[in-house]
């Protein structure tokens, strides 16, 4: 008697009413598994939101770094299909992106800073100590430069360029890195055509954001991203 009461409410029931429900049912599982997606891909691009500046070494950052060639420039294997897709993109735009520097080994930070600092002492105002610290804010001390890891570019200066690299370059997994103001925070100079691979995830939520890769990495990461300030 039951089963033939439970049956005849089931027949009751509309069936636009299962079909609202099915659609629902099916959204949930869609945004879900966007969401799950999100997780997963910041699990995996967790080893590229590694820290470097001047409190945290790229000697000491267990990133090893795995350079190939792109337009003339050297970059980390990792990076080099997102940033083929951004510069096709922007010159889609009617842009010219052109990369003016890439990996460096430390060799080749140690040789820059040192030509930097020798510039700066020429002009005679300045000692030497002095000229370190402006040089360590301008092009990065030796083991303190992100592209010792390849994960970083610098753009040849464009504004155009630069404009809608503010706009899209999250999309492709990038970051401007040194933004104005943020001197006290990653130890470097603002500098608007220098960009740094997080991956997408991380990329878009920093932009959200409006945050420095060290505010994100405290906010989100806390102990384990290794985050130390002087």
């Amino acid at each position: 008697m039951q089963s033939e009461e439970l049956t005849a409410k089931r027949r009751k029931i509309k069936p636009w009413v299962l079909i609202v429900l099915a659609l629902l049912a099916a959204v949930l599982l869609l945004l879900l598994g966007f969401r799950l997606r999100g997780w997963l891909q910041q699990g995996q691009d967790k080893g590229l939101t590694v820290l470097v500046n001047p409190w945290n070494g790229a000697a000491n950052s267990g990133f090893t770094p795995r350079p190939v060639e792109l337009e003339g420039a050297q970059v980390d294997k990792r990076i080099r299909k997102p940033l083929q897709r951004l510069l096709q993109d922007a010159r889609q735009e009617g842009l010219s992106p052109k990369l003016i520097a890439g990996y460096r080994s430390a060799e080749e930070q140690q040789a820059l800073f040192d030509e930097t600092v020798r510039e700066l002492l020429s002009g005679g105002d300045l000692s030497e100590n002095e000229a370190a610290v402006i040089a360590s804010m301008r092009v990065g001390a030796p083991g303190s430069s992100e592209h010792e890891l390849g994960l970083a570019v610098d753009f040849q200066e464009d504004e155009a360029l630069f404009a809608w690299l503010q706009d899209n370059a999250w999309r492709y997994g990038f970051i401007l890195r040194y933004p104005a103001g943020s001197e006290s925070l990653t130890g470097r100079d603002a500098d608007p055509g220098h960009y740094r691979y997080v991956g997408e995830a991380a990329a878009e939520q920093i932009q959200a954001m409006d945050a420095t890769l060290e505010e994100y990495l405290s906010l989100f990461y806390g102990d384990s991203a290794q985050v130390i300030f002087e």
